[in-house]
């Protein structure tokens, strides 16, 4: 009887750890929040980039414009028409402080295209980023589908196995089982070699561990409590 019991806990050991792992695999297919951390990091650098580029057209049309003032300006300044010398000092004044001007805004353009190419850079980086995180999600998807697959069915065969053995066991010996298992953290029957719990490490009194060696009748570890069988 401890035998067919120790080969059950066997199955029933072998079937919780594949339950366990089924779990874990459940809790990770699917689970996309790297990939999504990664979308997200690369449309937060294309939005910054798209700032960027709209201050850097704003700058642009905003020089076209100064350039087109300018332009302006010197047909009147230099076009023999103006002989007022209050007038074309006015327009001196006006063309310097449009030189001015067009001189800070090109300052801050060059300043907002180093930006425009770090944050090009920044996105490329990113972008390569996501393409290897979604690469590796896929591959890892799929091995944990074909592993869940090998899991269900093995465990579907230990499923089979364990109705085998309980089938061909007492009532009250699987009563005794199961609860010993509930009560020992899924260990009801531990192995005694050499008149040694292999579970605990107590030596058993001799004559008890004689008694498992020999198969005859139920005996328990002394300090551990569980069902002895001769290993």
């Amino acid at each position: 009887m401890a035998r067919q019991l120790y080969q059950l806990q066997l199955v029933d050991s072998e079937w919780d750890g594949k339950h366990q792992r089924l779990g874990a695999i459940d809790e990770s297919l699917g689970d996309d929040r790297e990939v999504v951390r990664a979308q997200e990091a690369v449309a937060e650098t294309e939005a910054a980039l798209d700032k960027l580029r709209a201050q850097l057209r704003s700058l642009e049309l905003e020089v076209s414009g100064l350039n087109d003032k300018l332009r302006k300006n010197q047909e009147r300044l230099y076009g023999g028409k103006v002989r007022n010398p209050k007038e074309l000092s006015g327009l001196q004044e006006e063309a310097a402080a449009l030189r001015r001007r067009r001189a800070e805004l090109e300052d801050d353009q060059l300043t907002l295209m180093i930006g425009v190419e770090e944050e090009e850079a920044e996105l490329a980086e990113r972008q390569a980023r996501l393409r290897q995180i979604e690469s590796s999600w896929r591959a890892e998807q799929e091995l944990l589908a074909t592993e869940k697959e090998e899991l269900e069915l093995r465990s579907a065969e230990l499923e089979d196995q364990r109705a085998a053995i309980r089938d061909r066991l007492g009532a009250g010996d699987l009563a005794d089982y199961d609860d010993l298992r509930q009560r020992f953290g899924g260990i009801a029957v531990v192995v005694l070699r050499r008149g040694i719990c292999q579970t605990c490490g107590v030596d058993v009194p001799t004559s008890v561990a004689r008694a498992v060696e020999r198969g005859e009748g139920t005996h328990y570890c002394p300090v551990c409590n569980r069902l002895l069988v001769a290993g």
